[in-house]
C-alpha cells in the first residue's frame, strides 16, 4: 500500500509539472500562453523585442511612448489615430505581439502577413491587462516575413492600438525595414478613351499606395493603378508608399488615329536626341542638336557646367548637365550623348541621372544617357564624375 501511495504521489507530482509548463507533444513541452492573458517574459522556444527597437516603424499615425513598470522594459508604444499602423520585418517561423488590453484601445486591428490579410485581432477589454498575448502566428516558412498592423477600428474614442513587445523564434530577428518600388510600364502610350494598367512591384510586398495624375484633364488614374487617356497631352502618373516613397511613370495620351490599321505611335511617336558637346573642363554652357524623327514640336536646353575652376593633371571634378524641355509639347526618347574632351576621362560606374539609365556603350570617353520622356517644363540632371588626365 506504501509503495502504492508513493507511486501515486510521484505520478501526481510529474503532473503538476506538466500543468505548469504546459502539454507534452511527440516528446516536448508545447507553449500555455493564451491570448488575453499576460505574458511578461517569453516562453520556451521564444526571445523578446521591444517595442522601443529601432526596426519597429509605424508610418502611419501619431506616436506616444510611455514608461511605467507595468510594461515589459518599462515602455509602451502607443499608435493613435485611425489607420495608424505597427510594421516590422523579421527572420523565423512565428511571432507572437505583446499588448496592453484596456478600454481605451481599438476593437479592430487587421493583420497582414507578407501582403496577404489574414487576420482582424482587438486590444480592447473593459478590464486592464498588461503585458498580455493579443496575437500568436504559427508554422510560417523559415524566411524574412513582413508584418503590417493597421487599426481599423472606426469608433471615435477607442481608436488607439499600442505594441508592447514582439517574441520571435529563439533563432529569430528583427530585419531593418526597407522599402523599394518600381512600375511595370516606363512610358506606356494612351490613345483618348482607352485605358492601361499600371502595376507597382514593391518591396516588401502588398505595400499601400496613393496613385496620382499630374493633370486628370488629360489622364486620370484609379486607386489601383489604371490610367485612362482623356485628352491629347503628357501626364505623370505618381506611385506613393505611406512612407513617401515614390515612383513615376510618364504618360503620353494621344489622339485616335483616322487610319484603323496605323498605330498611334507610328502616327505621333518622336524621337530626340540631344547631344551636348563641351570642349574644356570650365565650359559653362554647351550646344545642344535635336534630331526629330517626326515633325518638330518642342525645343530642349541644356546648361553644363564644372564644380572647379582651376584643375591639374590627376584631379577630379564633377560635370553637371541640365536637359530642359523649353517647348509646349512632351520629348520623346531623349537621349543625351556626351563626348570627353581629349584631356578628360570620365568615371561611367559614377554617372547620376534623376530620370532614366547610363546606356551599357558608355565608356570613359563618351556617356550615352537614355532619358526617355520629358514633359514640357520638365528637367534632367546628369552628373558625371571627371579625372583630368592629361
Amino acid at each position: 500500500m506504501k509503495n502504492y501511495f508513493k507511486k501515486f504521489s510521484t505520478m501526481f507530482i510529474m503532473l503538476l509539472v506538466v500543468i505548469g509548463v504546459g502539454v507534452i507533444q511527440n516528446g516536448t513541452v508545447a507553449n500555455a500562453a493564451t491570448i488575453g492573458e499576460p505574458l511578461t517574459s517569453p516562453e520556451a522556444g521564444w526571445t523578446a523585442v521591444d517595442d522601443t527597437d529601432s526596426k519597429i516603424v509605424s508610418p502611419k499615425g501619431t506616436i506616444n511612448n510611455y514608461t511605467e513598470r507595468s510594461h515589459y522594459n518599462r515602455s509602451l508604444r502607443i499608435v493613435a489615430g485611425m489607420n495608424g499602423k505597427i510594421v516590422f520585418q523579421f527572420y523565423g517561423t512565428k511571432f507572437r505581439i505583446i499588448s496592453e488590453i484596456s478600454s481605451l484601445r481599438s476593437s479592430k486591428i487587421n493583420v497582414k502577413i507578407d501582403g496577404i490579410n489574414v487576420d482582424n485581432i482587438t486590444m480592447q477589454g473593459n478590464t486592464s491587462v498588461n503585458q498580455a498575448l493579443v496575437y500568436e502566428k504559427l508554422g510560417l516558412p523559415l524566411t524574412i516575413h513582413y508584418v503590417i498592423l493597421t487599426n481599423v477600428d472606426g469608433g471615435i474614442a477607442n481608436t488607439n492600438m499600442d505594441l508592447d513587445a514582439i517574441h520571435l523564434d529563439d533563432n529569430g530577428y528583427l530585419v531593418p525595414y526597407v522599402e523599394s518600388i518600381s512600375l511595370n510600364k516606363t512610358s506606356p502610350i494612351l490613345t483618348v478613351g482607352d485605358s492601361r494598367q499600371l502595376t507597382a512591384i514593391t518591396t516588401p510586398l502588398g505595400l499601400d499606395l496613393t496613385w496620382t495624375s499630374s493633370n486628370s484633364n488629360i489622364a486620370r488614374v484609379d486607386s489601383t493603378g489604371k490610367v485612362t487617356g482623356v485628352a491629347e497631352g503628357a501626364v505623370i502618373i505618381k506611385a506613393t508608399t505611406e512612407n513617401g516613397l515614390t515612383e513615376i511613370c510618364t504618360v503620353p495620351v494621344m489622339p485616335r488615329g483616322t487610319d484603323p490599321n496605323l498605330e498611334p505611335r507610328e502616327l505621333e511617336y518622336i524621337v530626340n536626341t540631344a547631344r551636348a558637346k563641351g570642349d574644356n573642363t570650365n565650359n559653362p554652357g554647351g550646344e545642344v542638336t535635336i534630331i526629330f524623327h517626326g515633325s518638330s514640336d518642342t525645343t530642349l536646353s541644356l546648361v553644363k557646367t564644372a564644380d572647379v575652376k582651376d584643375v591639374w593633371i590627376g584631379d577630379n571634378f564633377t560635370y553637371t548637365l541640365v536637359i530642359t524641355n523649353t517647348g509646349s509639347k512632351t520629348a520623346k526618347a531623349v537621349v543625351v550623348n556626351d563626348p570627353a574632351p581629349n584631356h578628360i576621362d570620365f568615371n561611367v560606374s559614377g554617372v547620376t541621372t534623376t530620370q532614366g539609365t547610363v546606356d551599357s556603350s558608355s565608356t570613359s570617353k563618351n556617356i550615352i544617357v537614355n532619358v526617355g520622356d520629358i514633359l514640357p517644363g520638365g528637367t534632367v540632371t546628369i552628373k558625371i564624375p571627371s579625372t583630368v588626365i592629361a
